[in-house]
């Protein structure tokens, strides 16, 4: 999401905190123009980027536990020794820097070298996954059996004509306008093929063969699997009112579904919404907006 630069927040941690200023379980300074939070986990004191990866979260209002960090907003996780971002919906690891102490007072002035994920490595891994569902959950997934150094095959199955989108983002500042369309994808398109994830479009699955293991998909076309993920997501609700199936009566789900909305709308001044993100877009774009 677009968001101003603030401020730097806090204490300057490069010039230090004496120990007996450090009595919450977080604390939120900054190194430069950089906001960094101090964490405390058990008797260690680890010090990582101040903010989610997702949408910026503020991670000084979230939940340790464990060795790890929860951002309030939307529950991503991350790793306070390696800055992973163990948990959906983030999917960038976070800084991590070190924590100096001298006498009783704590410093942090540099950042660490990010280490490589550390993987599981399954012994009895299958050959093959087959993920149906080309959301952010089915991406998430795919992208976390490569992090997790799964060796096989993973194909992932999108009904959309698009790659993978945070779909929340289609009814905010893209649709709105004021971010480019290139902001929306989770991934470049490049990174499929790099990280060996057979991404196939406009594939849409018809029905399941659990005896033989097989996709079925519409035209005929049916995909082998030794393990299956459904991550489908939900439909739109559909008005059940006379009308609603109107050409100029929209849906939003996919970026087809977005770019259809900003093409009906042009040079229009009026829009009815039935939904929170579509009502700010509809304020944001300047429309006389009529909320349902």
């Amino acid at each position: 999401m677009a968001d101003e630069q603030a401020p730097p927040a806090g204490p300057d941690l490069a010039q230090g905190i004496a120990l007996s200023d450090f009595t919450a379980e977080t604390l939120l300074g900054h190194v430069g123009d950089q906001d960094v939070l101090l964490v405390r986990s058990g008797p260690e004191i680890f010090a990582i980027d101040a903010h989610c990866s997702h949408y910026h979260g503020p991670l000084a209002e979230g939940l340790v536990v464990g060795e790890g960090i929860r951002c309030p907003w939307h529950h991503a996780c991350f790793d306070l020794r390696t800055g992973e971002a163990a948990r959906a919906p983030a999917l960038t690891p976070l800084a991590v820097w070190r924590v100096e102490h001298e006498g009783d007072r704590i410093l942090v002035r540099q950042k660490q070298e990010l280490p490589k994920p550390r993987g599981k490595g399954p012994v009895e891994a299958p050959g093959r996954i087959v993920i149906v569902g080309g959301g952010a959950a089915g991406f998430a997934a795919a992208e976390m059996l490569r992090r997790q150094e799964f060796g096989g095959s993973i194909v992932l199955l999108s009904d959309d004509s698009a790659p993978p989108v945070d779909r929340p983002n289609l009814s905010k500042d893209y649709l709105a306008g004021s971010a480019p369309e290139d902001w929306l994808p989770l991934r470049p398109d490049s990174f499929y093929a790099e990280a060996g994830i057979d991404l196939r479009l406009n594939s849409n699955v018809t029905s399941i063969d659990i005896s033989a293991r097989n996709v079925i998909i519409a035209g005929g076309g049916s995909i082998p699997y030794d393990r299956l993920l459904l991550a489908t997501g939900a439909e739109p609700v559909r008005l059940p009112i006379p009308g609603a199936d109107q050409p100029h009566v929209h849906t939003l789900r996919s970026l087809a579904d977005c770019r259809a909305i900003i093409d009906s709308v042009n040079g229009g001044r009026r829009a009815g919404a039935t939904a929170d993100g579509a009502r700010a877009w509809a304020r944001n774009g300047g429309f006389r907006a009529r909320i349902a």
